[in-house]
């Protein structure tokens, strides 16, 4: 199962109003999931939990600059760069997302659309990031290429990201179906995603499995689960509804160990 950029983005021009209208973040202009993570005690807090990773990272924000990959509608870039002196850079490959995160944002951060396996990116970055968005990759390899060129010396990127547990392949409905419905591409497991780093100069420095943080019961979760074992045969005639095929399956994957959610850290040499 293969999907390009312009699969991906029209995946978010057509549900992108969807996730903020009815997803329990979309208030907040966050389409990621909550991670309740060490000091997290309620949702928005769950919500913000990766981008206090990211900023702690950034402590001495200061002239640094920024780049999320993915940016969605900009909330994450936005909350990152709040108090800071750091430059901000967001890309997407949805006209909608970038037309959304270029309101939201202002004058704050610059908001490309492009793909960012194959266009030109913002350079030198001190800190890249991608919440949710290296699965959607069309290309890994090529995705690993682009993203070292831009990063400066010493700089980092961060993926928090679904990684294949196991030699699972294909064949496996859940994984199947996940990677049908959310048009994700570079599933992998993390010894491929280190080998493909450490072609382009990157070293991990830090992997925190963070499946363990997640919400994986909640009863929407089970009565999405209900809907979907009986709509399955018709889910292609929706947009919507292949979002929630994807959705549900991946929960599946999560909760039977085929996938694990991971925060890893990589560093370009110095």
């Amino acid at each position: 199962m293969k999907f390009e950029s312009a699969d991906v983005a029209r995946y978010y021009d057509q549900n992108t109003a969807s996730f903020l209208e009815h997803g329990q973040g979309g208030a907040h202009g966050i389409i990621h999931r909550a991670v309740w993570g060490e000091g997290v005690v309620e949702r928005e807090q769950a919500f913000h939990f990766v981008h206090d990773l990211l900023r702690a990272r950034m402590a001495d924000g200061g002239d640094r600059r920024i780049l999320d990959l993915g940016c969605g509608v900009g909330a994450s870039l936005e909350y990152i760069l709040r108090g800071t002196g750091a430059s901000g850079f967001g890309v997407t490959n949805s006209s909608v997302q970038a037309e959304l995160a270029r309101a939201r944002l202002g004058d704050s951060a610059s908001i490309s659309e492009l793909d960012f396996c194959s266009a030109p990116l913002p350079a030198p970055i001190d800190l890249a990031f991608g919440i949710e968005s290296f699965v959607q990759a069309p290309d890994a390899a090529a995705f690993f290429e682009n993203v070292s060129k831009a990063l400066a010396a010493g700089g980092y990127l961060v993926l928090c990201d679904d990684f294949l547990a196991g030699d699972v392949g294909d064949d496996v409905r859940w994984v199947r179906e996940f990677r049908r419905g959310w048009q994700v591409v570079s599933l992998l497991q993390t010894e491929a995603v280190d080998a493909l780093a450490a072609e382009h100069g990157l070293e991990l420095v830090e992997d925190r499995d963070l499946t363990p943080c997640l919400e994986l019961d909640r009863p929407r979760d089970r009565a999405l689960g209900l809907l979907i074992a009986l709509i399955r045969p018709f889910v292609s005639m929706s947009a919507r509804l292949e979002s929630h095929l994807g959705g549900n399956a991946l929960r599946q994957c999560l909760k039977r160990g085929l996938v694990t959610y991971r925060y890893r850290v990589f560093e370009a040499a110095p």
